[in-house]
């Protein structure tokens, strides 16, 4: 028995579309049938391929829709010319075709914009400082909430004088970069920066942090572990650390006390130095958060760019299942189309990334938090 198309949106609208469809003619029947083999060829090619080359199929899986979308408008047009009947069937999949595709551009568009703000910020920064006058007296940063609104910078000059003799030319050398990479309404700020020294008890103590992380990175990294995140505490004298530990929970805490014991004798050996150790692990909800977090920044993007009174967004995995709620300006009748939106958007994100599918609820506030729409996906 053929097995049938994985359960997403769009191939159900093709199954649906294949259903419903009038083919009254002999010509239409065998386009029907060559587009239909074209569409079970992909699937088969797709599901063959080498488990082990995850990272191509993530990027052949926006090809793949693209490609259904392309074929689903091809047999449309082909189906309306000639035909005087459109059903409501056929306009429901060309409404679904056109709102996936309105996403996945608006997704690439939206990497797109962060691609030019990232060279944007380089340019500038470099810029700044191959300037002579410049060099070491400047600092730049930028800021922006959404990518699809104009960035603010701030720079942080010496002293006034510096800032009021250089405060225009700045501006213009940031100005004439934004224009370079044709972005608009940039918003730039001149502020002078606290430049106070620091004392050299605070660089020793500074550069002693330094030598004992440096040694706790590389006990770790031997051992075949990654730290995500690590600090030292010297009074009272304590390192701790997070490590990323792959495999079971039973598999941490066989390691963890070899581990830390490990890290303190080397320190000890190097520094003559006792420290007391700790190491961690991430738990499923800190793993699940680092896995969704690109489907959230997805989801905050892209409803503030459809939605423009759209522009809270919060989510959390406390209590289950996980929640993304959004809030701004909108009224209970635009709050089911955001949801709607945002749903799209999670769920082609998610198979871009090729994130497990979880439970999850959305839901809609007002700006006053009050609860407008709620969907729970399982």
């Amino acid at each position: 028995m053929k097995k049938q198309y994985e359960d997403t949106d769009l191939d159900i609208s093709l199954k649906k579309l294949n259903a419903d469809l009038l083919w009254k003619t002999k010509q239409k029947q065998e386009l029907k049938k060559r587009i239909i083999s074209d569409i079970e060829k992909l699937e088969s090619q797709e599901r063959n391929k080498n488990p082990i080359l995850s990272t191509s199929i993530k990027k052949v899986s926006l090809i793949r829709k693209l490609t259904y979308s392309s074929i689903a408008l091809f047999i449309l047009l082909g189906l309306f010319i000639g035909s005087a009947f459109i059903s409501p069937a056929m306009a429901e999949v060309v409404s679904k075709v056109s709102f996936i595709d309105q996403i996945m551009q608006s997704l690439k568009e939206t990497d797109d914009r962060n691609g030019k703000l990232d060279a944007l910020y380089d340019e500038i920064s470099k810029t700044l400082n191959e300037n002579k006058e410049y060099k070491g007296k400047v600092d730049v940063a930028m800021s922006t909430f959404f990518s699809s609104e104009p960035p603010s910078f701030t720079v942080w000059v010496g002293d006034e004088d510096f800032k009021k003799e250089h405060e225009d030319e700045i501006k213009d050398i940031i100005f004439k970069c934004a224009r370079s990479y044709k972005i608009d309404g940039v918003e730039v700020v001149i502020e002078v920066g606290d430049n106070v020294e620091p004392s050299e008890k605070n660089k020793e103590l500074e550069k002693h942090t330094d030598e004992i992380l440096t040694i706790t990175q590389e006990v770790v990294e031997e051992k075949g572990y990654t730290i995500l995140a690590s600090g030292v505490s010297m009074n009272p004298k304590e390192v701790s650390i997070l490590v990323e530990i792959e495999g079971t929970e039973q598999h941490y805490k066989k390691v963890k006390n070899q581990l830390e014991k490990h890290i303190h004798d080397v320190i000890y050996a190097k520094k003559h130095e006792k420290f007391e150790v700790e190491v961690k692990r991430e738990n499923e909800d800190e793993i699940k958060g680092q896995n969704w977090q690109p489907i959230f920044t997805a989801v905050m993007e892209e409803t503030h760019k459809k939605f423009k009174e759209t522009n809270g967004f919060a989510y959390s995995f406390h209590p289950k299942p996980l929640e993304i709620i959004s809030k701004g300006e909108e009224t209970e009748e635009q709050a089911e189309r955001i949801e709607e939106y945002a749903r799209q958007v999670v769920e082609i994100k998610r198979k871009e990334l090729s994130v497990e599918a979880i439970p999850y609820k959305i839901i809609i506030r007002d700006k006053d938090h009050k609860k407008l729409y709620e969907e729970l996906h399982n």
